[in-house]
């Protein structure tokens, strides 16, 4: 697989991650895995694309794209702010671009056959005339980016009180923006930096990891790895498809391979 990216042109960072060009090869994977996680992405393919994907509580599979296919990759918990569409009935399913946005017409399948800069330039266009900036939207926004970013040690319950909130108000107003619970997204969370930390490790020790990322024991980490990737936890290290949406987390070893994917964080 072969990937261009490229950033977010400045006042776009804190909801988009990165544009990207994925061009597969036919040495990938002929069914792409994708498991549940805090981000999303927007797949647009030369010949049609799969759409907007958001697995949140089930794996989504997707055959590989026989062409090129342009991605915008965004943060956890942005989408709301820039698609008017309920995320609640964009969750775990694939959602074709023209319902997402019906506003663009025909404007996703010309970007789908552009070059890469042009690709950027237009999408980043267009998602900077639909940002929201409504004070609930972004307090949801920064609600999630702060479960990311603290884990191991995040409580809804604390945060609440921190904040002068009811927990369950909150836990409520998360749910309504962004279409999971918040308790759910917490274990996403969870887990999805356990895997960006464990997948670059020669030999991970699973007891160290769970504990470091928050769980109270390696049982509590199996359980997350069978709810959301269908294994327990050594044999979904094993699987050669998972390093394809996951990179190191920040100070973790980095891989030796050349064609390890960028995180969805």
């Amino acid at each position: 697989m072969q990937t261009l990216q490229r950033p977010p042109e400045p006042g776009l960072e804190p909801w988009v991650h990165s544009y990207r060009r994925y061009r597969f090869e036919a040495g990938d994977p002929g069914i792409l895995t994708l498991l549940p996680g805090t981000g999303a992405e927007l797949w647009l393919g030369a010949d049609g694309g799969p759409g907007l994907l958001c697995p949140r509580r089930r794996i989504l599979r997707v055959a590989r794209p026989a062409g090129s296919v342009f991605v915008v990759r965004f943060h956890a918990g942005a989408l709301p702010q820039l698609c008017r569409l309920p995320l609640a009935e964009m969750v775990d399913q694939v959602t074709p671009p023209e319902r997402a946005w019906p506003e663009a017409g025909d404007g996703w399948a010309r970007m789908g056959t552009a070059d890469f800069d042009a690709q950027c330039e237009v999408a980043g266009r267009f998602l900077r005339a639909r940002l929201r900036p409504e004070p609930e939207l972004e307090r949801m926004r920064l609600l999630a980016r702060k479960m990311f970013a603290d884990s191991a040690g995040f409580a809804l319950g604390e945060h609440a009180a921190g904040t002068g909130e009811g927990r369950f108000g909150l836990s409520r107003r998360f749910h309504a923006s962004q279409g999971v619970t918040a308790k759910l997204f917490h274990r996403l969370c969870r887990f999805e930096r356990f895997l960006r930390d464990a997948a670059f490790q020669p030999r991970p020790s699973l007891a160290g990891l769970a504990w470091e990322h928050g769980y109270c024991d390696q049982s509590h980490l199996h359980r997350d790895a069978l709810a959301f990737g269908g294994q327990p936890p050594a044999r979904l290290l094993r699987d050669p498809a998972l390093p394809l949406f996951y990179s190191p987390l920040s100070g973790a070893q980095a891989s030796s391979s050349p064609e390890r994917w960028p995180s969805k964080g």
